[in-house]
């Protein structure tokens, strides 16, 4: 998956952003905890369109082909590692948000973790099997 350009200046900005929190236009803003809260709903949205999509194009080839309810597996399978790959994230991230909306310090042990959630959620993730 290639990264464009605009994505690289968006992560420029945000760090910026983020290490410079007492510049006069953002200090009344939490850029942080919109930040992460604007993630996690596009993840969460764009996960459930693309569950949906695969869902009804299963049925689409179940009703082209007459087949029975088995021969569409892949799309289940697909689904549900979609699935669990954003269920993972999305609890971490929604753990994270409320330690930083409370600014409790425990969320800087959330932080590493949410990195690697975030590494998690795209396919091909080795994290955790080694």
């Amino acid at each position: 998956m290639a990264v464009t350009p605009e994505a690289n200046a968006d992560n420029i900005a945000m760090g910026i952003l983020f290490l410079y929190p007492d510049g006069e236009a953002i200090s009344q803003i939490r850029i942080g905890l919109v930040y992460y809260s604007i993630a996690l709903s596009l993840n969460v949205l764009l996960t459930l369109m693309i569950v949906v999509r695969l869902i009804l194009h299963g049925r689409n080839i179940r009703a082209a082909t007459g087949s029975p309810v088995g021969i569409s597996g892949i799309y289940k399978t697909i689904a549900t590692m979609l699935i669990e790959s954003s269920a993972l994230f999305a609890v971490t991230s929604l753990l994270f948000i409320g330690l930083m909306a409370a600014d409790n310090p425990v969320m800087d042990l959330i932080s590493p973790i949410l990195a690697e959630t975030q590494v998690c959620a795209f396919p091909g993730c080795d994290l955790l099997t080694g």
